[in-house]
Formats: C-alpha cells, sequence, structure tokens
C-alpha cells in the first residue's frame, strides 16, 4: 500500500478522489491503484464484469481492478515496519507492519487455519477507513480483507446507481475467491468460517453476498462460503420521491433467502439508513439474528458507538467463526457493552435459533 513519491502531496481531497475511484473527467478514470509505489506487490485483481447492462449498467463488459489489503495475526519477535498512508494526516491508514515487496506471511502460528473476515466499506468511502479496525481483528485470530470497490468508478452523482447493488456482491466474490486460491494466504484461512463485516452500503454488501436478492433478482452473486455477518447502519431501502423503496423485494421479503447469522447495529438518530425500514428487515431473516440499538448515534457513529460495535462484533465473529460456545451463549443474553456509549440489545428481535431450525449457520454448510 506504499504510495508513489509523486502522489505522496497530492492532498487529502485529491487522495479521497482516487480511492473512491472518481475520475478527474470521463477520459481520465482514478482508482488507488493508480498511486500505489509497487502495484505489482499489492494485492489487486483484475475481475471481468459480464457483458449484461441491465444488471452491471455503465459497468457491463468492463475488466475492473479490485484492491485490497490483508491484515493476519504475526509473531512479535522481528523487526515491525510501519507505514502511514499519506490521507488525512495519518488519522487514518496506520500500516502496524506493513510486508516489504518480495516478503511473505509470517503467521502467528504457521499451522494454524484461522477465519477469515470480509470488511465492507460503505458508499462514498474507501478501505483507509477501516486500518484500525482490520488491525484489531487480527489481533484477535482473523484474517481480515479489506476491499476498496471504488464505486465511483461507473457511478453517475445525480442516478441511483442500481447497478452498484449488483456490482458490489460480483467484486466481493472475485476478491474472496483470489484469496482462498492464493499460495500464501489460502492454506492459512479456515475456509468454513468465513465471515463480513459492512457499515451502510456494506451492510448491504454484506445481505446481498449472503443470500439477498436486489429487488428480488435471484441473479444477485451470492456466496454460500460466507456463514456470517455484522450489519452496522445497513442500508435496506428508503424514500424516494415520497414513495417507499425496499432493497430486497416487497416490505425486504427477499431477505428469507439469507440463512448465514446476522448481527444487526442501527443508530436511533440515524436519517440516512432508517430503523424503520432497519427493525422489520431483520424479522425477514431466515438465519438466527441479533439486534443492537445505539441510543441517540446518527448515521456515522461517534467514536463510543464506533467502540460498542467492535465489541458486538468480537462476541458475534467468536460465537459464529470461531463457534466458541460460551460466546454463543453470552451472545443471547448480553444486553449492552461495558464502556462506549448506551447500546441495548432488543431481545424481541433475537433469533438464536434460524427459522429452519439451524443454531450455529449450519444452514449454509
Amino acid at each position: 500500500m506504499e504510495v508513489a513519491p509523486a502522489y505522496v502531496d497530492i492532498g487529502d481531497d485529491a487522495m479521497h478522489e482516487y480511492l473512491l475511484g472518481r475520475a478527474e473527467n470521463p477520459d481520465h478514470p482514478r482508482y488507488v491503484t493508480d498511486v500505489l509505489k509497487h502495484p505489482g506487490a499489492a494485492w489487486i485483481v483484475d475481475v471481468s464484469v459480464p457483458e449484461d447492462h441491465a444488471m452491471y449498467g455503465p459497468a457491463s463488459g468492463l475488466t475492473l481492478p479490485v484492491a485490497m489489503f490483508l491484515t493476519y495475526p504475526t509473531g512479535a519477535e522481528h523487526e515491525r515496519n510501519t507505514y502511514s498512508f499519506p490521507y488525512h494526516d495519518a488519522q487514518y491508514g496506520v500500516f502496524e507492519d506493513m510486508l516489504g515487496v518480495g516478503n511473505t506471511p509470517r503467521f502467528a502460528d504457521p499451522d494454524e487455519r484461522y477465519p477469515l473476515i470480509i470488511i465492507a466499506h460503505g458508499a462514498s468511502a474507501h478501505g483507509i477507513y477501516d486500518v484500525g479496525h482490520a488491525h484489531s481483528l487480527a489481533s484477535h485470530g482473523y484474517i481480515v480483507a479489506v476491499v476498496f470497490y471504488g464505486d465511483d468508478r461507473t457511478a453517475n452523482a445525480e442516478e441511483l446507481n442500481d447497478h452498484l447493488a449488483f456490482l458490489r456482491p460480483l467484486l466481493t466474490k472475485a476478491a474472496l475467491d483470489s484469496i482462498l486460491e492464493s499460495e500464501t494466504f489460502g492454506p492459512h484461512v479456515d475456509a468454513d468460517n468465513i465471515g463480513i463485516t459492512g457499515h451502510s452500503f456494506g451492510g448491504f454488501t454484506a445481505l446481498a453476498v449472503t443470500g439477498g436478492p436486489y429487488q428480488g433478482n435471484t441473479a444477485t452473486v451470492s456466496d454460500e462460503r460466507i456463514k456470517a455477518g455484522v450489519i452496522a447502519a445497513p442500508w435496506v431501502g428508503s424514500y424516494f420521491d415520497d414513495e417507499e423503496f425496499f432493497a430486497f423485494g416487497p416490505e425486504n421479503s427477499n431477505l428469507d433467502r439469507v440463512t448465514a447469522p446476522m448481527l444487526c447495529l442501527f443508530g436511533t438518530k440515524d436519517e440516512a439508513t432508517l430503523a424503520s425500514f432497519i427493525l422489520p428487515a431483520t424479522k425477514q431473516l431466515s438465519g438466527p439474528s441479533y439486534v443492537v440499538e445505539l441510543v441517540d448515534q446518527p448515521h456515522i457513529f461517534e467514536p463510543g458507538s464506533w467502540e460498542d460495535r467492535d465489541s458486538w462484533e468480537l462476541l458475534f465473529f467468536s460465537a459464529y467463526l470461531k463457534n466458541d460456545q460460551a460466546s454463543l451463549a453470552a451472545l443471547k443474553v448480553a444486553r449492552s457493552m461495558k464502556g462506549g456509549n448506551e447500546d441495548i440489545q432488543l431481545f424481541d428481535y433475537q433469533r438464536s435459533v434460524g427459522k429452519r431450525g439451524q443454531e450455529r449457520g449450519q444452514a449454509n454448510k
């Protein structure tokens, strides 16, 4: 993820455009891969988008590079190579121990297979926001893949951009394929325990890739290898021209295709993804589900509530990706997390056993 010298001092605004994939003009596309000093050493996957304009719109037929970075549990016996990505004065993007060109990962236990978590960022966002999040999850024994979707490469600011709802799951599946097929990370991933976590449109991405068909279109790419998801302030629909719009069919009823366990968190003062859409949507899920209310929180949570999200997330993934029975028992009865801001598990929305009788995600296996 080291930035080439010519781009180090371009400033936050210009760097933001690259991270979003926002073109300077139609003839000058931009994406994070364009600013890297060693793109050949970075994790970049070229994804061929099917020729299907009805689904993929302006992305139809294109080959899109998708960049990721991965964090993983490693030993503490070697000298660390800390790198600050030049964005927001390093408020975001401090890589604690970045591999050099030609280096290979050194896992804490070279014989261990670790659960994998994919982080899907929201709309008008990017993976650099999630560096600290990824490091934290890795420190608890997970391999973590942070995807840079670059939505703005094919988006039109004046349109709904339905095609992104189909493109996101496609890119996510390709990213996962590349990890599992790789010689460096594939042998160290517990392929039976893969999860995804996302905020806002990243939450939508998690629901879609685990089986939720956008607008009822079952051609939406889904991936049964993903066994559990955390959805924070997920976009599942909203009001457009004073009319209700549901992302997953009428009343989001097609979310019944999602059998993977889900943990949902939402802010009571969120005006972008409304509780009046989110709460009924969680009732449609077929798998185990848990809902946590973040009291007085807007769409972008305050720091204490991100802390709460992290605590709930760790407990949930421990239960469903590490199959820890003590964590599962605690998840069923926990009302709130110590520290952070006020948060409350809504037990009326809890379903610890799926509609089809599964408790630990067995429906997806």
